[in-house]
């Protein structure tokens, strides 16, 4: 499935760190094996619903491994997820967790999940519908947040696929690399996070015994 994904990340090298990491997080949120990679498999209603669903867990998981404080995992989970002044991209952002970019993609997906789970007669909503009604403005702003993980050109063969051609015409694709990339560096940071949570009280302990 993945054979071709290295040539729109950019290294084949860099996808398999990705998907170990996405596959790694999806145990800790206690999600079924291949979860993730299932997504792709959905319809786009079902598809922006759960990738959204999954990011808000990501998010609340990361919270309270950054700042160590587990207990406070129900206050954080209902938080809004990309409210601008206090919404959990925003304190992630905040603690260095997310650059802006990735800011920008949790908040712009935020959004989409809300197009398509706002009116249940968006069930049979699609992407390719969305973009389709889209002006040149729009549209730029989509490949932007949407393919901020693909390549701004990819060699598939002996042809050249430009960023935002792919973008526009795979959507669901791109959305998914890029939320891969995004997931995978949250994982990264949890994992620091809690090796300095457990360095700190093991040096505080050691700092008792020697007294």
């Amino acid at each position: 499935m993945f054979s071709n994904v290295g040539a729109f990340t950019g290294a084949d090298n860099k996808v398999t760190d990705i998907f170990t990491n996405v596959g790694d997080f999806e145990k800790r949120l206690s999600l079924p094996d291949g979860f993730y990679t299932k997504l792709l498999k959905e319809d786009d209603w079902s598809f922006a619903i759960k990738i959204s669903a999954l990011f808000e867990a990501a998010c609340t998981h990361t919270l309270i491994s950054k700042l160590g404080t587990p207990e406070l995992e129900d206050s954080f989970s209902h938080l809004d997820q990309a409210n601008g002044r206090y919404g959990k991209v925003k304190l992630l952002k905040c603690l260095g967790v997310l650059y802006p970019e990735q800011a920008i993609f949790l908040e712009r997906l935020a959004c989409l999940r809300n197009q398509f789970a706002h009116n249940i007669s968006n069930v049979e909503l699609t992407l390719d519908q969305l973009i389709q009604d889209m002006d040149a403005h729009q549209k730029k702003s989509f490949v932007r947040w949407a393919g901020h993980g693909v390549v701004e050109q990819a060699k598939i063969g002996d042809n050249k696929v430009q960023r935002e051609d792919f973008v526009l015409e795979n959507p669901k694709f791109s959305i998914w690399l890029t939320a891969a990339e995004v997931i995978a560096c949250m994982y990264l940071e949890v994992e620091q996070a809690e090796y300095i949570h457990k360095n700190g009280i093991y040096q505080w302990l050691k700092n008792c015994i020697d007294e």
